[in-house]
């Protein structure tokens, strides 16, 4: 049997319907471009039989019982069972629109160990749903330039196998941008595709969201402490309360550069501006003491 043009991995973890509709969007396309998807789900029993009801063409692996596993931890189990030598990383509350599937096989040029593309809104019909969007992508909203970027996001992100099992050692130790990216980069290019681009959806609870927020933030800083040098660690310390201001004029100018966000963005502020302290006080905290038990909470 001929090996598929792409392996799609998708991580389990947070429950619900983002599943379900994550795998709904990439079966066809998946099947048109002749790919696979794979499945690492953390959630039981009940959630891969339904898989194997609903969505009987994807490869299903329980994750390790023993342990809560993390997210980076599925994903690189995800890869290590993953049969094409381009593998794609789609986070389960993305939904991934007509010809995703096509650009990632098609996307890669000779250099590229990497390429990703913009994370997309839904038209939320709630302001807790763009709260998330806007904190969460601000970084990787369009307009997305074709070309060589640095920083792709892994929510949507697509890697030469090979390229990523040469790092197995520290796959599972955190944000793959922060312990796997930089050394990617050494071995190639990373690159945009706006063709890559993927929904983001929800809906989240606001609560549920900012605690979410603050783990994803203090994995982050906590991964990030031992990674940069202690003159960067320490610059970050000292600034944390001036973090959230920060946040406002980046995520503002990224929304000014998509004026058609302008109104919702708006609207969103006064429940932007806990989410922007979750997220400073979260990174500062993993930048002074390390991510703790963050990152197996995170979903």
């Amino acid at each position: 049997m001929s090996a598929p043009a792409v392996s799609v991995v998708v991580a389990s973890g947070a429950g619900g319907e983002f599943l379900p509709r994550c795998l709904a969007s990439l079966r066809d396309q998946v099947a048109e471009v002749g790919g696979e998807i794979l499945v690492v789900d953390r959630t039981g029993e009940a959630t891969r039989r339904r898989l194997a009801r609903e969505f009987p063409d994807a490869r299903v692996i329980a994750a390790p019982a023993d342990h809560r596993p993390t997210v980076p931890e599925m994903r690189r189990i995800g890869v290590e069972h993953a049969r094409a030598g381009l593998v794609a990383i789609l986070e389960e509350h993305c939904t991934a629109p007509a010809g995703w599937a096509a650009a990632v096989k098609d996307g890669f040029r000779a250099g590229d160990v990497a390429i990703g593309g913009p994370i997309l809104d839904s038209g939320f019909p709630r302001l807790r749903d763009w709260v998330v969007y806007f904190s969460e992508y601000h970084n990787y909203l369009p307009p997305w330039p074709e070309g060589e970027r640095p920083a792709l996001n892994g929510a949507n992100i697509a890697y030469r196998r090979e390229a990523v099992l040469r790092h197995r050692d520290v796959l599972d130790e955190g944000y793959w941008e922060v312990v796997l990216h930089p050394r990617l980069m050494q071995d190639g290019t990373f690159r945009a595709v706006n063709a890559m681009g993927a929904h983001h959806t929800g809906p989240f609870d606001y609560g549920y969201y900012l605690r979410q927020r603050y783990l994803l933030s203090r994995a982050w800083g906590g991964t990030q402490k031992d990674q940069v040098p202690s003159t960067t660690r320490l610059a970050h310390l000292v600034a944390g309360p001036l973090f959230p201001l920060f946040l406002c004029a980046r995520v503002t100018r990224r929304v000014l550069a998509q004026k058609r966000l302008l109104g919702a963005y708006v609207e969103s502020l006064p429940l932007l501006v806990p989410a922007w302290i979750a997220y400073a006080w979260g990174e500062w905290l993993g930048y002074l003491v390390g991510p703790g038990h963050a990152l197996e909470e995170v979903e």
